[in-house]
């Protein structure tokens, strides 16, 4: 359970319900008329504002986890270390490559662990939210994950019975739901409101664990738990929809029968023949590693708090902060910038739209190359404001990326696709979270220089996507969009 297993929201939440609707209709026939829907729902109607709420706090608990953990493992491992003197272990004193590495070690593994529970109940929990309800299998979720917080505070708490690798164990508690990630996917309604939430969400977590991490790492391990139960209980207050319940009534085997038409049509379906031609499309191959090697966007901010940690001396509350610069950056972009240029841009040229996102693809990756570069050649913590900030302008790329692709998707095999991308970004997670992590525990045996070496391992990575995309002569691709 990491900040970086959930950079945004899932893509399986960038429909609306009538878009939603709309895939359904031309997926299946049947399946529209036996599915009577629900009327649009108002921006400001209570079902939006409880789902917004719900999204806020899972948020919160996954970005106010991440500099408190950091800072419970390190002590952990800190007192171990000195063999638990009487007074605790000052902070600094935890820096020595002997704590480090082994830090570094365990939670690379721990994001490894963290991602493969869902990839293994993705799909079920799926199936099984469409045969008894989103509400009680979301539920499950947030009960995993309850349960493995709790399997961490219990091995943070008592140091001297429980090393550190206990930790990993927590992962088991996922399989119970799929963890934050699996519950987020739920929710397919008001999506650029729930993204908002987001980036706030972020933003305020960021900013208290900051302020409290220096008081005890434990006030903002309390405030996740919080979030998560009172998660739970907005889950059981928020209205059913009237439909849904009517539905219900009238048609109580409905369930069963859609459960069968999933089950006939699994073999074949014309989605999937559409999912088979879209991947021999070389130009949607070409933007797949958008999608592998974006995970390393807060994977990158997430080892830079223990990288500015060991090698500038910056506490572990000052590194949360650069959650919140990260935030404050997206939420200008994809609420005043990005949206405003693009509807001048179209109106005032008559660009198609898909340009202006390949545009802005490429403009992303590049930021972030430069970014994580900036991050590597940084020779003070004073410099690493300046490139983060040029960092996290190329978040964007991810959105772009998913709306460059619908236009080379058809509709009855978006939401497939969307779900395959899903699972490459969690198996980007499995490779890139350890991968990064690893690369640090040996960086920091070696001259500070190159203890920024996962940031120039980044950097080259979005260099590579760049080229692969066209932005350079020496890409493979110089047209995307006219390329057959």
């Amino acid at each position: 359970m990491t900040a970086s297993n959930r950079a945004e929201p899932s893509v399986l939440t960038i429909y609306s319900s009538e878009e939603e609707e709309s895939l359904l209709q031309n997926g299946d026939p049947r399946r529209s008329a036996k599915r009577p829907t629900a009327a649009p729902l108002s921006p400001f109607s209570a079902p939006i504002f409880y789902f917004l709420a719900i999204h806020f706090l899972l948020a919160f608990c996954e970005m106010i986890l991440v500099a408190p953990l950091i800072k419970l493992f390190e002590e952990s491992l800190c007192l171990r270390h000195y063999s638990f003197p009487p007074g605790g272990v000052p902070e600094k004193m935890c820096k020595i490559p002997e704590i480090q590495h082994p830090l570094a070690t365990i939670r690379g593994w721990k994001a490894t662990f963290d991602t493969i529970p869902v990839l293994l109940v993705a799909i079920p929990i799926g199936k099984l939210g469409d045969h008894y309800g989103r509400r009680k299998i979301m539920a499950l979720s947030l009960f995993g994950v309850a349960a493995s917080l709790v399997e961490i505070f219990i091995v943070c708490a008592f140091p001297r019975v429980c090393p550190l690798q206990l930790v990993w164990l927590s992962s088991v508690f996922l399989l119970c739901g799929g963890g934050l990630n699996a519950a987020s996917a739920f929710m397919s309604q008001g999506f650029y409101y729930i993204f908002s939430a987001f980036y706030v969400a972020e933003l305020v977590a960021s900013f208290l664990a900051s302020v409290t991490i220096d008081i005890s790492p434990w006030l903002p391990l309390g405030m996740a738990m919080g979030s998560v139960i009172l998660c739970l209980i907005l889950l059981w207050l928020v209205p059913r929809p009237k439909s849904n319940v009517e539905n219900d009534a009238a048609n109580p085997s409905e369930t069963h029968s859609h459960g069968n038409i999933i089950s006939e049509n699994s073999d074949k379906s014309p989605a999937v023949d559409s999912l088979v031609s879209a991947l021999r499309n070389t130009k949607f191959l070409l933007i797949v590693p958008v999608f592998i090697v974006g995970i390393f966007r807060y994977t990158t901010l997430n080892v830079l708090i223990q990288y500015a940690s060991v090698r500038f001396g910056l506490k572990i509350s000052t590194g949360a902060m650069f959650y919140t610069e990260t935030a404050v950056v997206n939420i200008f972009l994809f609420l005043f910038l990005v949206p405003t240029l693009t509807t001048y841009i179209r109106e005032k040229y008559d660009v198609r739209p898909e340009k202006i996102d390949l545009f802005l693809v490429r403009a992303s990756v590049s930021l972030m190359c430069c970014g994580t570069l900036g991050i590597g050649l940084a020779s003070s913590g004073k410099l690493l404001p300046i490139a983060v900030f040029i960092f996290a302008a190329g978040f964007s790329s991810r959105v772009s990326a998913l709306s460059l692709v619908s236009y080379w998707i058809s509709d009855d095999a978006k939401a497939t696709m969307y779900a395959a991308i899903t699972v490459l970004e969690s198996l980007g997670h499995c490779i890139g979270d350890p991968t990064m992590q690893q690369i640090l525990a040996a960086s920091l045996r070696l001259p500070p220089f190159w203890q920024a070496l996962p940031f120039f391992f980044a950097s080259h990575s979005h260099l590579d996507n760049y080229n692969r995309m066209g932005g350079s002569k020496y890409g493979p691709s110089n047209d995307l969009l006219s390329q057959e």
